[in-house]
């Protein structure tokens, strides 16, 4: 018998690169599940029946569904790989229930995922790399370097590794008042990494994540943050024009974003949010501008008012964000009376503007403390003075 075909998601002069050639089950798309049912000449009617037991039934054998040939199940094993992350560790905070997850990869290398317990939701925040290059001055993450991509299945797999955990501690749902049957509605690429500068595996895995008979989470229920990577931008909305995008914005001043967010240097804010206006307009999808607050840096009303006229022309919604610290560091949040002055001078002009204290501060899980340790694959926190 030949060996099975494979189908592979990244070319060698992609963006992906990087990322680990794995042919695993959960990197195909159903339409590429469904390329690799007639390549072996099986009906692509099955491709529904396998993600129906892989997402909705979390079926970690999803070739046993009863309904497939057996000449299917028997080689689907054979030719693609459904091995699942390995969850190294997991912390729960004593303040709000958040959990954090330490996710064991391929090669030894680990990244976090947060799971988040809200008002009759569960959202979960997500990595797109180990590590990072964008090197924003405030972020954690960003003192690793960018060590590696992380591949289709990677992404998608900690979801799958999220709602197992999920499905396995029912007294959970119960201790956040959330019902039995409650699994993950809502999902942000804000975890470890630049999601933009991974951008094929990002877009896969939203068209795997989104999928109607899989996991079915709509498009609207998932954000994609990026600090202003324009190639990127560009590149999702042409793929997926109803994605969710949230800019990290930080500061509206181009000479002060470029000190302390670098990406600034190759496409200027202002050149990114154009850009956004051309693609999206006053009445696109909306896109989030999140605005990290550090006292004495960004935190003027002159700022706020900069702030209110960079969301001109756009469907914006303003998050602000009081920096969150980990270990020794220059930078701190603003005061409470300074954090409401900045939200309600942005209120005046009509914006839709949430102060957002992030969860799972009390275990290093909130936006920018997600960090491991690149040398050590037990992945140790670390932290660094800024």
């Amino acid at each position: 018998m030949a060996s099975p075909s494979i189908i592979t998601l990244t070319s060698p002069g992609s963006p992906a690169a990087l990322a680990p050639q794995t042919d695993s089950f959960y990197g195909l798309t159903r339409e590429a599940l469904e390329a690799w049912c007639t390549l072996h000449g099986f009906s692509r009617v099955h491709a529904k029946t396998l993600f129906r037991s892989a997402y909705k039934a979390l079926n970690p054998e999803p070739w046993s569904a009863p309904s497939l040939p057996r000449a299917c199940a028997a080689l689907l094993p054979l030719s693609l790989s459904s091995a699942p992350l390995r969850l190294v560790a997991e912390q729960r905070s004593g303040y709000d229930h958040s959990l954090k997850f330490l996710v064991g990869l391929a090669g030894g290398r680990e990244v976090e995922a947060v799971l988040m317990p809200e008002t009759k939701r569960l959202t979960l925040c997500l990595s797109s790399q180990v590590g990072c290059a964008q090197g924003c001055v405030f972020c954690h993450t960003g003192r690793m370097g960018l060590i590696r991509q992380l591949s289709t299945d990677e992404i998608v797999g900690q979801v799958l590794l999220a709602e197992r955990w999920i499905a396995a501690h029912p007294e959970w749902l119960q201790q956040v008042r959330l019902p039995a049957s409650t699994r993950i509605s809502n999902i942000v690429f804000m975890g470890m990494g630049e999601p933009l500068d991974n951008v094929d595996a990002v877009i896969a895995a939203l068209r795997i994540l989104s999928d109607p008979f899989g996991l079915a989470l709509g498009l609207s229920h998932i954000s994609v943050s990026t600090a202003g990577h324009l190639d990127g931008i560009e590149r999702l909305y042409a793929a997926l024009p109803k994605a969710r995008l949230a800019l990290s914005v930080h500061s509206t001043d181009d000479a002060q974003r470029s000190r302390i967010m670098p990406i600034n240097k190759r496409w200027p804010l202002t050149e990114v949010v154009d850009r956004l206006r051309t693609i999206l307009g006053g009445e696109g999808p909306p896109v989030l501008l999140q605005y990290t607050l550090i006292r004495g840096v960004n935190d003027r009303l002159e700022d706020a008012e900069q702030l209110a006229r960079l969301s001109q022309g756009l469907n914006a919604k303003i998050n602000l964000i009081p920096l969150n610290v980990v270990g020794p560091s220059r930078l701190s949040a603003p005061s409470p009376e300074a954090i409401k002055a900045f939200r309600d001078l942005l209120c005046s002009h009509g914006l839709r503007v949430m102060v957002r204290y992030s969860k799972g501060q009390d275990i290093a899980a909130a936006c920018g403390q997600l960090v491991r340790d690149a040398n050590s694959q037990s992945g140790s926190s670390s932290s660094g003075e800024t």
